[in-house]
C-alpha cells in the first residue's frame, strides 16, 4: 500500500498546514511539533494528548528496534479536519504486538504498536523504496467544545 492509500488529503496541496522545518530527532521533539501545530487549530486537549503519546510510541518504537528514525512529518490535511503524523525508520519489518487487552499484565513492554492502534483513527505501514518502511497515522480534529475551555 502507497503512502498515498493512507491519507487521501495531498500534503503538498493548497491549504494543506504543515509543520514548520523543525529537525525532529527525538519523541520530545515530536512532541513540540504536533504542539506548534495544533495550537492554531480548533481541537479538543484529547487529540493532542494522544497524538502525543502516539508519536512518542513511534519515535521510540524506531529508536529501539529499527536503529532510529530516518524521516519524520506532521500535518493537518488542507480542510484541517485531521492531523496526519509519518515516522520513517530504515527497517522494512513490520511492528508486532497483540491487542491489549490480550496482553499479560504483569509482562514488561510490548504494548507500544498496540497502543498506537487504539489511539490513531488509522495506521498504514508502507515500505519506502530505499529501504526501510512509513508508518502513517492519523488523528481526527474534534472541535473543543467552548464549555469546556
Amino acid at each position: 500500500m502507497s503512502p498515498a492509500d493512507a491519507c487521501s488529503s495531498d500534503p503538498e496541496a493548497p491549504g494543506a498546514e504543515r509543520a514548520a522545518p523543525f529537525p525532529v530527532k527525538t519523541a520530545a521533539d515530536a512532541r513540540e511539533v504536533l504542539a506548534n501545530l495544533l495550537t492554531a487549530s480548533p481541537h479538543t486537549a484529547e487529540v493532542l494528548v494522544d497524538a502525543q503519546l502516539a508519536v512518542t510510541e513511534l519515535v521510540s518504537n524506531a529508536s529501539r528496534h529499527a536503529g532510529g528514525m530516518t524521516g519524520f512529518d506532521a500535518y493537518l490535511d488542507s480542510r484541517g479536519t485531521r492531523l496526519v503524523i509519518s515516522v520513517e525508520d530504515a527497517d522494512p519489518r513490520r511492528p508486532v504486538g497483540e491487542p491489549l487487552a490480550l496482553r499479560d499484565p504483569t509482562a514488561q513492554g510490548g504494548r507500544g504498536w498496540a497502543m498506537v492502534l487504539a489511539l490513531a483513527g488509522s495506521a498504514v505501514i508502507a515500505p519506502l523504496p530505499t529501504g526501510g518502511k512509513r508508518i502513517q497515522v492519523t488523528f481526527a480534529l474534534r472541535a473543543a467544545d467552548p464549555s469546556e475551555m
